[in-house]
């Protein structure tokens, strides 16, 4: 009875430990054009695969949109310091100077991620939402948890963002990171408020990945085998 007793408890301490931070993998932001709108990069895993990301931004009637800037290869590194960006499930900050920027300023403007496959629970780094005297917002069209912030490259605190009900996050210079629930391959935000500039960028961990589900000529085809095990195994024992 103790031994039993004593394995539950075990179990229950295990349940309550705190998650282990992983590791995330940002995306290599390869092209930008701001003007048209639009943006690509890769997010490469461990095992050498890679998931492709791109960036639209759409006006009301359809046409492309415009957005601030973006940095590929080179530039400031907003990413400094790292401590707004790590937490108890996020156990690294973007590696480098990608980075796109974004002015807002109207709530018909989308701004739309579209990944190459479904993942689960993608992360966004944010850079700036907001100044101490204005107060900017981002409304996803996807639920959402803020996971860390901080103190960053142009300041703020440690409740610079807030997160709103129908998915809204709001900043007042607000440095940290969010992750998004669910699964999926794009998501869109509107930024209503605007502002000088504010960056973003979106990470993964491999464990986000979701294997294909089999054709259901494979389902089909799996269960006629295993029927014909199970008649074979009876006969034999027949």
């Amino acid at each position: 009875m103790r031994k039993w007793s004593a394995g539950i408890a075990l179990v229950g301490l295990l349940c309550a430990s705190p998650a282990v931070a992983a590791t995330y993998y940002y995306v290599d932001w390869t092209s930008s054009s701001p003007s048209a709108g639009t943006a690509a990069g890769t997010i490469t895993l461990p095992d050498s695969s890679t998931v492709s990301v791109t960036f639209s931004v759409t006006e009301p009637n359809g046409a492309a949109g415009a957005y601030t800037f973006g940095q590929t290869n080179s530039g400031t590194n907003y990413w400094v310091p790292a401590a707004p960006y790590l937490s108890t499930q996020v156990d690294n900050s973007p590696p480098d100077s990608d980075i796109l920027a974004l002015t807002g300023g109207t709530s018909t403007t989308t701004y739309t991620i579209t990944l190459s496959e479904p993942i689960r629970d993608p992360i966004m780094a944010i850079v700036s939402l907001g100044q101490p005297s204005v107060l900017v917002t981002y409304d996803f069209d996807r639920p959402f948890t803020i996971v860390s912030q901080g103190v960053g490259f142009w300041g703020g605190g440690p409740s610079a963002l807030t997160q709103l009900p129908g998915d809204v996050l709001q900043g007042q210079e607000g440095h940290g990171t969010i992750q998004f629930i669910g699964t999926f391959s794009t998501f869109s935000w509107t930024a209503p408020t605007a502002e000088f500039w504010h960056g973003f960028t979106f990470g993964i961990r491999t464990t986000e990945r979701i294997e294909p589900t089999p054709e259901p000529g494979a389902l089909a085809l799996l269960a006629a085998a295993g029927a014909a095990l199970a008649l074979s195994r009876r006969r034999t024992r027949t």
